[in-house]
């Protein structure tokens, strides 16, 4: 079987369903700026582990973003890992809250709280799925954030505080989320008008009001 066929039959392996801003609209109430480690901490939303339609593990109130950034170093630049990938957050007694082992077969994924594994997969699908699932957190996250009250600007900010990822992704994906591409395009013009419009007064020595 071909890996395009593979990919066009297989459903990805994580589900990111609906966010809880319980913790997050509690620390914008602060004022305070937030911090990686808090975003990865506070970014919560329903997590389900399926294989072809099938759930085998679902939790709600999860915290995404952090298994998101741990898959991220664990994938890598996208090269098959030497090793396997468990992730088990503090907040739970039992190691292996979600798991990626390769065998004889391919990859599997699972859960200490499943009471079975996915089908295998080829290591290129296992990345596409964890590629799939690392956009979906970044998604999620920017609609919490600008649900719980951050500006287009701020969340921005935080995207790039807690992903590590550039300016311009950050930009693209809440202007996405937000719906606000026009208005926010249309203000940049503005601003852009206006520091214009000053630079010239400063030249001819005009006085600035």
């Amino acid at each position: 079987m071909t890996e395009s066929v593979e990919l066009w039959r297989s459903d990805p392996w994580f589900r990111v369903g609906a966010p809880d801003l319980t913790n997050l609209r509690t620390f914008h109430a602060t004022g305070r700026r937030i911090t990686e480690a808090e975003l990865l901490l506070y970014v919560e939303a329903d997590l389900e582990l399926c294989d072809n339609g099938v759930v085998l593990f679902e939790e709600p109130r999860f915290e995404v973003a952090t298994l998101a950034r741990e898959l991220i170093a664990w994938a890598g630049d996208g090269a098959e890992p030497d090793h396997d990938f468990e992730h088990s957050p503090g907040s739970y007694e039992e190691p292996g809250v979600v798991r990626i082992a390769q065998t004889g077969e391919g990859w599997v994924a699972g859960s200490c709280f499943a009471t079975t594994t996915t089908t295998p997969r080829t290591w290129e699908t296992v990345n596409d799925f964890v590629g799939a699932f690392v956009t979906e957190v970044h998604r999620c996250t920017a609609r919490s954030l600008l649900d719980a009250g951050w500006s287009l600007l701020g969340a921005m900010a935080a995207l790039c505080r807690g992903f590590g990822l550039p300016l311009t992704d950050s930009r693209t994906i809440v202007l996405e989320v937000s719906g606000q591409e026009r208005e926010f395009w249309a203000f940049q013009e503005q601003v852009w008008d206006v520091l214009e419009a000053l630079a010239d007064d400063v030249q001819t020595g005009e006085e600035i009001p």
